[in-house]
C-alpha cells in the first residue's frame, strides 16, 4: 500500500499531538481525581475528628464531676449519664473489673475476655492505652442498643490514677460512612464535569492542532517535495535540467543538493564518454596482444611436453642403469664376500696342513725311535736265545744227573724235563717273536719311506697354498677396488636418477604453468571480449544523456551497435 509523504507526516503529526493531548489529559483527570480522594479523605477525618473530641469533651466532663463526688455517688452518675440517642458511659479499673454500667449484669465481672467478631479485647485494650498514655481511642465493633446488628464503633477512655479508674464512652461511626458516601457522589459528578470539560478541550486543541499542521505540511514540506517529484518524473536523461529552490529549510537544501550533483554528473557523464572511448580502443590492442600471446603459449606448452616426454624417457632409463648397477654392486659384494670366505679358508687350510706337516714328522720321529727300539727287541731276544740255550744245557745235565740217580732222582727228572720243553717253547717262541719283529721292522721302513714322501708332498701342498693365499688376498684387494668402483657408479647413477626425476618434475610444474596461463589467457580474451561487448554497451549509454542545451548528448556521435570482438 504506497502512502503520500503528506499523508505519513500528518499522521505522525496526528499522533504526536493526540499523544500529547493524551496524556495531558490522563495527567489532569488523574490530578482531579486524586483531588476528589483527598477531598473524601479530609471530609472523613474532619467528620471522625468531630467525633473524637465530642466524646472526649463528655469523658473530660465525667471525670471533672467524679473528681468532686464520692465513689459511690460518682457510680450513680456515670451509670445515669446519657448522651445523644444512645450515648452512656461506664467505668471499670485497672483489672478489667466492671465498676459502673448501664447493664448491671456487667458490673463487678472481669471483663478481660470481652472481645468483639474482629477478636479484639475491648478492655485490655483500653486499660493499656491508659496505663501506657493516661487516655487514648480505640476502633471495634459493638452491637446496637435493641437490635443484633454490629455496627463500628470508636470509643475513648481516661484514667482516674487516684481511685484507680478508668472511665470511657463509645460512639457509632457507621454514620461517617453514609456521610462520606453522599460526599463522594457529589466530589464524583464534579470530577466528571472537569473530565469532559479536559476531554473537549484536548480536542478542540488536537483540531486545531492538526490544520495548522496541514497548512504547514503542504507549505514547507509536500509543495517542494512535489514540485522536485513533478521535475524528476519528466527527467528522461536530461542532465540540464534543475528543481526550483522555494524554501531555506532541509527540502529547500535538498533541492540545492541535487542540482549541484546533477551539474557534477554532468561533468561525469562527458568525461565517462571520452574515457569509454579510449576504453574500447585499448580493450581491442589487448585482445590483439592476448591472441598473440595465447598462440605463444600453445607452442610452448607443446615444447614443454615434447622435453617432459624426453626426460622422463631419460630417467626410466637412469632408473634401468640404477638398478643394474646396484646388481653389479651386489654381485661385487657378494663375489668380495665369497673371496675373503676362499681366502680364509685357503689359509686354514694352510695352517691344517703345517699342523699335518708337524704331526707326519712328530710320527715320522717316532717310527724310526720305533724301529730303534725294535731293533734292540732283536737284542734281548738273542739274551733270551742264550738263556733259553743254557736252560736247555742244565736241563739236559740235570736229567743225566736224575737218570744216574735212580729212584730219587724221578722226580728231578721229570723237573728237568719240563724245563728243557720249556727252554724248546721259549726258543720257539723267540723264534715266532723274531719273525714278528723282522716284519713289523719291515712295516716301520716302509712307513718311514711312506712317511717321507707324504710330507715332502705335504710341503709341495703348503708350498702351493701359500701361493694361493697370496693370490686371494691381490684378488680380494682387486674385488674391493671393483665394488667400490661399481659402488661409485652407481651411487652417481642414483644421483643422476634423483636430478632426473626433479627435472621432470619441473618440467610439469612448468607444464602445468603454462597450461594455467595458456587457461588464464584464455579467460582473459573473454574478459576482454565482454570488456569490449560493456564498453559499446557504456558508450551506448553515455549517448543517451543530455549534457548541453540543444545537445543529443556527447555520445550521439558514437555508432549505437556493439563492436565485435
Amino acid at each position: 500500500m504506497k502512502i503520500s509523504l503528506r499523508k505519513k507526516v500528518l499522521g505522525l503529526t496526528f499522533i504526536c499531538v493526540f499523544s500529547i493531548a493524551a496524556v495531558i489529559s490522563i495527567l489532569s483527570i488523574t490530578h482531579i481525581i486524586s483531588r476528589g480522594e483527598e477531598r473524601i479523605s479530609a471530609y472523613r477525618a474532619t467528620l471522625l475528628s468531630e467525633k473524637k473530641q465530642q466524646i472526649k469533651g463528655y469523658v473530660d466532663m465525667a471525670v471533672r464531676v467524679l473528681e468532686k463526688m464520692s465513689p459511690e455517688d460518682g457510680k450513680k452518675v456515670i451509670k445515669n449519664m446519657r448522651y445523644g440517642q444512645n450515648g452512656y458511659l461506664w467505668i471499670n479499673d485497672f483489672n478489667n473489673v466492671m465498676i459502673s454500667h448501664p447493664d448491671p449484669r456487667l458490673e463487678g465481672k472481669d471483663q478481660s475476655d470481652l472481645r468483639d467478631p474482629n477478636g479484639v479485647y475491648i478492655l485490655r485494650e483500653i486499660t493499656r492505652v491508659c496505663r501506657e498514655k493516661g487516655e487514648g481511642y480505640l476502633n471495634y465493633m459493638w452491637k446496637v442498643p435493641g437490635q443484633e446488628e454490629m455496627k463500628p464503633k470508636l470509643s475513648f477512655a481516661k484514667a482516674i490514677p487516684a481511685r484507680n479508674w478508668i472511665v470511657g464512652t463509645g460512639i457509632y461511626v457507621d454514620d461517617i460512612d453514609a456521610a462520606v458516601a453522599r460526599e463522594r457522589t457529589l466530589i464524583s459528578t464534579e470530577v466528571s464535569s472537569s473530565i469532559a470539560q479536559y476531554i473537549a478541550i484536548s480536542l478542540t486543541v488536537l483540531v486545531l492542532m492538526q490544520i495548522m499542521a496541514f497548512f504547514l505540511v503542504n507549505r514547507f514540506i509536500a509543495g517542494p517535495i512535489e514540485a522536485i517529484t513533478g521535475k524528476l518524473k519528466n527527467f528522461n536523461n536530461d542532465l540540464t535540467i534543475t528543481v526550483p529552490v522555494t524554501t531555506s529549510d532541509e527540502v529547500g537544501e535538498l533541492a540545492r543538493w541535487f542540482n549541484e550533483h546533477i551539474g557534477g554528473l554532468q561533468q561525469i557523464i562527458g568525461k565517462v564518454s571520452g574515457i569509454t572511448d579510449q576504453i574500447h580502443s585499448h580493450v581491442g590492442v589487448i585482445a590483439s596482444t592476448m591472441d598473440q600471446q595465447s598462440g605463444f603459449s600453445t607452442q610452448l606448452s607443446s615444447s614443454v611436453v615434447e622435453i617432459s616426454s624426453t626426460m622422463e624417457e631419460f630417467t626410466s632409463t637412469a632408473s634401468q642403469i640404477a638398478q643394474h648397477s646396484q646388481g653389479v654392486v651386489e654381485r661385487a659384494d657378494k663375489t668380495l664376500e665369497d673371496t675373503k670366505f676362499g681366502a680364509a679358508e685357503v689359509e686354514n687350510l694352510s695352517f691344517k696342513v703345517n699342523d699335518l706337516s708337524s704331526n707326519i714328522q712328530a710320527n715320522l720321529t717316532e717310527i724310526v725311535e720305533l724301529g730303534r727300539k725294535s731293533k734292540e727287541i732283536n737284542k734281548v731276544m738273542e739274551i733270551i736265545n742264550n738263556i733259553a740255550n743254557q736252560t736247555k744245557l742244565i736241563a739236559f745235565n740235570a736229567a743225566l744227573e736224575a737218570a744216574s740217580a735212580g729212584e730219587a732222582g724221578k722226580r728231578f727228572g721229570v723237573v728237568a724235563v719240563e724245563i728243557r720243553r720249556l727252554a724248546d717253547s721259549v726258543v720257539e717262541s723267540t723264534s715266532e717273536i723274531e719273525g714278528k719283529i723282522t716284519e713289523i721292522l719291515d712295516s716301520v721302513n716302509r712307513l718311514v719311506m711312506s712317511s717321507e714322501k707324504s710330507f715332502q708332498l705335504i710341503q709341495e701342498g703348503q708350498d702351493y697354498a701359500s701361493h694361493t693365499v697370496a693370490m686371494l688376498i691381490e684378488s680380494v684387494d682387486g674385488v674391493e677396488e671393483t665394488t667400490d668402483a661399481a659402488r661409485q657408479i652407481s651411487l652417481s647413477t642414483q644421483q643422476q636418477q634423483i636430478a632426473s626425476s626433479q627435472v621432470v618434475l619441473a618440467l610439469k610444474d612448468i607444464e602445468q604453468g603454462v597450461r594455467y596461463a595458456t587457461n588464464s589467457i584464455h579467460q582473459t580474451n573473454t574478459v576482454t571480449d565482454e570488456l569490449m561487448e560493456l564498453s559499446g554497451q557504456l558508450r551506448n549509454l553515455v549517448s543517451m544523456f543530455k549534457v548541453g542545451p540543444g545537445d543529443d548528448g556527447p555520445g550521439a556521435s558514437l555508432p549505437r551497435e556493439t563492436p565485435a570482438t
